[in-house]
């Protein structure tokens, strides 16, 4: 199903970004603020200032989890995401989904086949059949608080879902279903980039800071 590269994974008709995004700039160089405590994450939810944190504030996780950013960062009119990508829609997910065994399967096949956590001998890593690699980096919640490292992989999508929420999309360790929620802008969750047309260098890491 998957055809891939060190960076960018094809699956489907669509281009992906193989890694969870870790930019630290806009794109026109502006600093994207990292949040270093619980309560610097809650003021930056409250005050709607774009911000990024690692899981636990741990810098080691950056390599297999990427960073975990607001929703103030992610829609920016700056742009968080290189020339030739995007933050996926709603839309995008759903043709991804559907392309990887639909709602009820989707989830077992985008989840990464190592990281993910076991409890009373259920385990929770997926198949990685589809080549996408999901890594379960937990989330932020708008208070700060820290949930789910190792047990839920929380994506960002670009397409709203009422005042001060959009759409989100999650994989969880005893699900095979992709779950879709709506999740207010304050959280932290995780970005996977799709790219916005045809992809000429596969070469290039849109993971790497600009």
């Amino acid at each position: 199903m998957a055809k891939k590269t060190p960076s960018i994974v094809q699956i489907g008709s669509q281009y992906w970004m193989l890694k969870n995004l870790a930019v630290e700039t806009f794109q026109d160089g502006t600093p994207i603020s990292e949040v270093s405590s619980s309560e610097q994450w809650s003021e930056y939810a409250a005050s709607q200032t774009p911000g990024w944190c690692y899981y636990n504030f741990d810098e080691s996780n950056e390599e297999e989890y990427g960073k975990l950013y607001n929703y103030y960062a992610v829609s920016a009119s700056n742009g968080i995401a290189p020339s030739g990508f995007r933050v996926p829609t709603e839309s995008d997910w759903n043709t991804l989904i559907t392309t990887t065994g639909g709602e009820k399967a989707a989830g077992f096949s985008l989840k990464n086949n190592t990281n993910w956590l076991t409890l009373t001998r259920t385990p929770g890593n997926g198949s990685n059949q589809s080549g996408f690699a999901g890594n379960p980096g937990g989330y932020f919640k708008e208070n700060g608080e820290q949930f789910d490292f190792g047990w839920s992989a929380n994506f960002w999508t670009s397409t709203g879902a009422g005042a001060g929420q959009s759409k989100a999309t999650r994989l969880y360790w005893q699900n095979r279903s992709a779950i879709k929620l709506n999740t207010p802008h304050g959280m932290g969750l995780s970005v996977r980039l799709i790219a916005s047309g045809s992809v000429d260098n596969l070469d290039y890491d849109p993971t790497q800071d600009f």
